[in-house]
């Protein structure tokens, strides 16, 4: 699967915030632009743009001095950086590993019980996926809502209500995992090779081995993004 958890929600909004002060180049004291033209810059919503400054000013960044403005404080940028890298390496971790406890038991006993019609619905949702990525301009939007689609759907073969009950979780997982690494060099081949390998264990009604490919698709998926979140420390 293409595939940032935060406790705080606004990771994307916080790494762009940072992006711009890195481009900016700001110094001790200086003002940020007002919220509208902030968040018009960075492209994204203020109420975002709110939890990100909050978030900065609660780790020792920014000053936040209402009705005046938000202003850089005193302090090193190579030691908040550093924090914020380990945060979001962190939060990702567990929500890898909260992927793997969900869907990989999940996969095995859909490989074990799916029905014949099962069977259909998760090879129509596989060739949606395969179809949509053998486009010549891939759209990003759609592989990843077909993607989750895929695995969602094989979930769904497992028949278990109990497993049923927590889907609504299991999605947003998964869809902050894909919107993490979908675009990462070189993992959209790598994932639809290791979608097939799931897809023709399913169908081969081998439980096992669907675990195993699973886990080692949420793994490849997990290490790419660790190494991507590793190379943009570095820059």
């Amino acid at each position: 699967m293409y595939e940032t958890l935060n406790a705080t929600k606004p990771i994307s909004s916080l790494q762009r915030l940072l992006d711009f002060f890195q481009a900016q180049n700001f110094t001790e004291g200086d003002r940020l632009p007002n919220e509208r033209d902030l968040a018009k810059s960075l492209g994204i919503s203020r109420p975002s743009l709110r939890e990100a400054t909050q978030t900065l000013q609660a780790q020792g960044y920014l000053s936040i001095k209402h009705g005046v403005g938000v202003f850089i404080l005193s302090r090193d940028p190579n030691t908040f950086f550093n924090s914020t890298y380990q945060q979001e390496k962190h939060n990702m971790m567990e929500l890898f590993e909260m992927r793997e406890i969900l869907e990989a038991p999940a996969v095995e006993w859909a490989a074990d019980r799916h029905s014949s019609k099962d069977l259909v619905s998760i090879l129509e949702a596989f060739n949606l996926l395969e179809v949509a990525l053998a486009k010549p301009v891939i759209d990003f939007n759609e592989v990843q809502i077909l993607d989750l689609n895929f695995h969602l759907s094989i979930v769904r073969c497992a028949h278990n209500q109990f497993l049923n009950q927590t889907l609504g979780t299991l999605q947003e997982i998964m869809q902050k995992s894909m919107d993490t690494t979908l675009k990462l060099p070189g993992r959209i081949e790598k994932s639809r090779h290791e979608h097939g390998l799931i897809m023709e264990a399913v169908r081969r009604r081998e439980p096992k081995v669907a675990r195993a490919v699973t886990i080692q698709h949420i793994h490849a998926a997990r290490d790419a993004w660790s190494l991507h979140l590793s190379d943009r420390k570095i820059e």
